[in-house]
């Protein structure tokens, strides 16, 4: 009975271990890069809020490290801690459902090393919350009964030794949520530093415009977005629908009397936009967003290419996902002269 009393709390432990590592290599990769977990939560059309996106992401990061850390050191707290957990993957399971059925997500942001889609993510965390409930009757439930009938694993002979690391126990739990708890925030707090908050927070329907904040200097001219009429078109070095517009872009370029036109792009890694460039070839100017992800999300609606009239730095017309023929583009800009 003692035997299997201790097999039982090895494969427990094990299993404890083996969620928190879980928890925070997933943690790591998202305060490394909070804007684009901010991104994958605002996937889910749960939260719209730029502030409580911000946070949302900040205490998930908190939550995760945390609660990684705590599986990790054995801090069960008489099972609160297995409870937290068992809460938390029901939580997100319902999110992840949510998303998936009502939104289309593709991409649950579990593990933002590589993508997993919700029926995965779904499969992962119903083997979590079984094996969380496994760890719950070996250490709380099961553990309570066998202290009660003393059959618990025997610890007699070493009683000695038992006594003087029960006087440190406090201690050394202490020690372990303090040090849980100081990682978790010293994590929450370099995200909220790195994060790009100037492009979280820019409303669309500001006073100036969303564009306005583009005065470019580029060898191919000067480009003030927030004074006259642009084209824009706004896109990422590394997505195939992009690179497809660029044929059609370069055409509608070349028409006759139409407005400037600029590209802003998004490049994940530096580098990323010569690659773009040399392989599709724009005879337009493009302007490179670096790796604000924040921004880039700002400046669409759903897809992730989109062709953008703007005047004085306010999206007046736009097209998601594909260009407007010059003769479409030519009765929107004859609208606004005549509304003007």
């Amino acid at each position: 009975m003692k035997r299997i009393r201790y097999n039982e709390i090895f494969v427990a432990r094990v299993l404890e271990i083996a969620i928190g590592l879980y928890f925070v290599a997933g943690a790591i990769p998202k305060f490394l890069d909070i804007d684009k977990f901010v991104l994958q939560i605002a996937a889910y059309k749960v939260i719209e809020a730029p502030v409580l996106l911000e946070w949302s992401a900040l205490f998930t990061v908190f939550m995760e490290m945390c609660l990684g850390m705590f599986l990790v050191f054995g801090v069960r707290m008489k099972g609160l801690t297995i409870l937290a957990l068992q809460g938390v993957i029901i939580v997100f399971s319902v999110l992840i459902t949510y998303a998936w059925r009502v939104h289309g997500l593709e991409d649950c942001g579990c593990f933002p090393i590589f993508k997993m889609s919700p029926p995965v993510s779904l499969m992962k965390n119903g083997l979590t919350l079984a094996a969380s409930l496994y760890i719950l009757w070996v250490f709380s439930i099961r553990g309570k009964w066998a202290r009660t009938s003393g059959s618990d694993v025997d610890t007699s002979t070493q009683a000695p030794l038992a006594g003087k690391k029960g006087r440190f126990e406090p201690l050394r739990m202490l020690v372990k949520i303090s040090l849980s708890i100081v990682v978790a925030v010293g994590c929450m707090a370099y995200s909220r530093q790195s994060m790009d908050r100037e492009a979280l927070e820019q409303d669309v329907e500001s006073e100036g415009g969303l564009f306005s904040q583009f005065e470019l200097f580029m060898h191919e001219g000067y480009f003030n977005l927030a004074q006259g009429l642009y084209l824009v078109a706004v896109m990422s070095s590394s997505c195939p629908e992009c690179k497809e517009n660029v044929p059609v872009l370069n055409d509608l370029y070349q028409v006759p009397d139409i407005p400037p036109m600029v590209a802003l792009c998004y490049e994940e890694t530096p580098g990323e936009l010569d690659v773009f460039k040399s392989i599709t070839n724009p005879l337009f100017p493009v302007y490179s967003l670096g790796d604000r992800a924040l921004l880039y999300f700002k400046l669409l609606e759903k897809e992730s290419f989109r062709f953008v009239l703007v005047l004085d730095g306010h999206p007046v017309a736009s097209w998601d996902g594909f260009v407007p023929d010059s003769e479409e583009l030519q009765e929107n800009i004859d609208r606004l002269h005549t509304a003007g």
